[in-house]
């Protein structure tokens, strides 16, 4: 049977037995209330130790519920062997081999070596599966941390395999219009030009020792440059706790997208929310964000400039800002992460 043990007495405590046996399983909960049975007696055990019962002792191995009913079995079962896999802070976990006192001469040697061998291999098993432990919840902190972030972001290795992006890359991948992601997942940027400009920058980035980001703009039809891709190559200290999901290893490269003709915008009710900024500076606010200057807003409001800049000072107060261009520059950030892909 294989057993677990909390530090306190009866708290969720389980066994685990090659039949069903409801009997053994109530003297089980019983056996972990006394306090110089079998239970705690263990608990004295060192990891990786075969025990036998000896080591427990005569009133551990043949008193208590537990013993009692594996002793009324048929044939009765009155020596053991086990083992200690893991102690933790709250549980132990042990793997017990009951059998019968007339084969003691021939099974104690083979079991002290099965179980050794055993608790090297289970103890391999709970490394593994902490190691497996740690990288899920390293993948699901950078894939939360992916989604937070105000702009399109792809991450992938060397060769251009994606390993993970978020929602908004997700976006601009599905439309197709400016990056593209062949059936092999390999990123890939919609005018072939620009494409093979992109893998040379990957690559040079890759060779070189000192530099680690690089920007490259993407024209339009009209030739005007209006999207921006950065490229960051990842330090191996940076890369630990993102997620290898590249066949081929990686991520190694961060590939950041922004559109500049995608509005900075925020609305009044954000503004609100936010700060308790009214109607009419929120309004303002938001005039300035837009690139309007107090004169301008004057003239379309009708009111003075004074009105304006009594309001501004408000603003500046609500938004702990000194400056109208610290304002802006507070607005122009909250804009980006509250902006949609």
């Amino acid at each position: 049977m294989i057993l677990g043990l909390e530090t306190m007495p009866g708290a969720g405590n389980f066994v685990i037995l090659d039949m069903p046996n409801p009997e053994l399983r109530r003297a089980f909960a019983e056996e972990m209330l006394r306090p110089d049975g079998w239970a705690q007696r263990l608990r004295g055990m060192e990891v990786g130790r075969v025990y036998d019962d000896g080591d427990l002792g005569a009133e551990a191995v043949n008193g208590g519920p537990i013993r009692q009913i594996l002793r009324r079995s048929n044939p009765p079962k009155s020596s053991v062997a086990g083992v200690l896999f893991e102690r933790g802070d709250r549980h132990l976990l042990l793997v017990e081999i009951h059998y019968p006192r007339h084969l003691e001469a021939e099974m104690r040697r083979p079991l002290k070596e099965f179980l050794a061998r055993l608790a090297r291999q289970l103890d391999v098993a709970r490394r593994i599966m902490e190691v497996r432990q740690r990288l899920d919840a390293a993948e699901r902190l950078s894939s939360n941390l992916l989604e937070i972030l105000p702009f399109s972001v792809v991450l992938c290795n060397e060769r251009r395999t994606v390993c993970q992006m978020n929602g908004r890359a997700r976006a601009i991948l599905r439309n197709g219009r400016a990056l593209q992601l062949s059936p092999d997942a390999t990123l890939r940027l919609a005018d072939p030009a620009v494409d093979e400009e992109f893998a040379t920058l990957v690559q040079s980035l890759q060779g070189s020792l000192r530099q680690h980001v690089a920007i490259m703009t993407v024209p339009r039809n009209s030739g005007e440059p209006r999207e921006i891709l950065t490229v960051i190559r990842l330090a191996a200290g940076e890369a630990l706790g993102l997620p290898r999901a590249c066949a081929n290893g990686g991520p190694n490269f961060a590939v950041i997208y922004e559109d500049l003709d995608i509005p900075l915008e925020l609305d009044q009710d954000f503004l609100w929310r936010l700060f308790g900024m009214n109607a009419k500076e929120a309004d303002l606010a938001l005039a300035l964000l837009a690139g309007e200057s107090i004169g301008e807003l004057a003239t379309r409001r009708r009111v003075s400039k004074e009105t304006l800049r009594n309001q501004l000072a408000a603003v500046m107060r609500k938004t702990e800002t000194s400056r109208q261009q610290e304002l802006v520059a507070l607005l122009s950030r909250l804009a980006a992460i509250n902006a949609t892909a």
